[in-house]
């Protein structure tokens, strides 16, 4: 019965290290995906500008931060040797609370995606040909494609985070069963 745990716990971590380097490479096609819009100098594009450069790029870093932090707990859990056995209670509070601090970064990547996606929507882009930018169409899908992937996020988080506590509490309570057998 242990096994069962243990390789749901192993299918949750591996789970969780799949979804973060999507995020990671997710977070890099993001920062690029926009870069058309870098240098405007025009005052007809002050808005646009203004998106890109105090709106956008503060996202950007946020975002990269977030996911150098899954990245973190990829080697936290190698660590605390989650993939190896069960986790004993500092480990399990410890990748826990990590946990938690990621599906809490999704979810601000989450909400903020969306109210991004809305600035973006009501930009004018019509005076961008006038800085060599001809043809430009605003682009949705990367904030879709984000969204889906910040929801995915959290939801191997949080799968993750009941896997490893489910093994834990189980092998607990296994333990206190045999010394009480035992004794």
């Amino acid at each position: 019965m242990m096994q069962k745990y243990f390789k749901t716990q192993k299918l949750a971590a591996g789970i969780y290290t799949g979804i973060v380097i999507i995020v990671f490479f997710y977070t890099l096609c993001f920062m690029t995906e926009y870069k058309d819009l870098f240098g405007l100098k025009l005052t007809q594009n002050d808005q646009i500008s203004f998106f890109h450069d105090y709106i956008l790029q503060i996202f950007n870093k946020q975002i990269f931060t977030f996911a150098v932090f899954g990245i973190l707990v990829i080697l936290l859990s190698f660590l605390l040797e989650i993939f190896g056995k069960i986790p004993d209670k500092f480990a399990l509070i410890i990748m826990e609370l990590s946990l938690l601090l990621c599906c809490a970064c999704s979810a601000y990547a989450l909400f903020n995606l969306q109210a991004i996606e809305s600035y973006y929507a009501g930009l004018d882009f019509q005076y961008l040909r006038l800085e060599s930018a001809s043809d430009y169409k605003p682009h949705f899908a990367t904030f879709r494609i984000g969204l889906g992937i910040y929801i995915s996020h959290i939801l191997c988080c949080a799968f993750y985070i009941v896997a490893i506590g489910r093994s834990h509490f189980k092998f607990q309570k296994n333990q206190k069963k045999r010394s009480t057998r035992n004794g």
